[in-house]
């Protein structure tokens, strides 16, 4: 194990690119809700209840994601993928019909970016650190039982 690895130490070096990412599929989400919305509209009176549960659900979703890559499980890193596919598909699928091209064109660019962060090297650092502090975190189960 590695002496310098504490939680400050991977606060300060990795929290900006991990930050970055949850603010930018949060983003992609958002946009890909609001152009789904916009093309498949539901009663005017129901508009505000859809909008706010499927952003509760979706907050959840990445929240839930999020925490699992904290924790240092590197597979939670695979339903963030699957949810910037999913708008990527939402918005390719349905470019140019009833929003402006500039929203489209934004939330394809959020979606990218955000594949893009998950697969910087600076990320899978980031990932690699968090599996050790599991390990830590297991090793210290682990003894504090035998002490006990």
């Amino acid at each position: 194990m590695k002496q310098g690895l504490d939680f400050l130490t991977i606060l300060r070096r990795h929290f900006p690119i991990f930050i970055g990412a949850f603010y930018l599929a949060l983003f992609a989400l958002a946009i890909s809700l609001y152009l789904l919305l916009e093309l498949y509209p539901p009663a005017r009176g129901d508009y505000s209840a859809y909008m706010v549960l499927a952003n509760l659900g979706m907050s959840v979703y990445l929240c839930a994601a999020n925490f699992l890559v904290i924790r240092g499980r590197p597979w939670a890193v695979w339903l963030i993928v699957a949810a910037m596919v999913a708008c990527v598909l939402v918005i390719i699928g349905h470019w140019g019909r009833r929003a402006p091209d500039l929203l489209y064109s934004i939330g394809l660019l959020l979606s990218l970016a955000t594949l893009l962060t998950l697969n910087s090297k600076r990320y899978r650092t980031m990932l690699t650190a968090m599996v050790e502090v599991r390990g830590q975190r297991a090793t210290w189960r682990q003894n504090n039982r035998k002490r006990r």
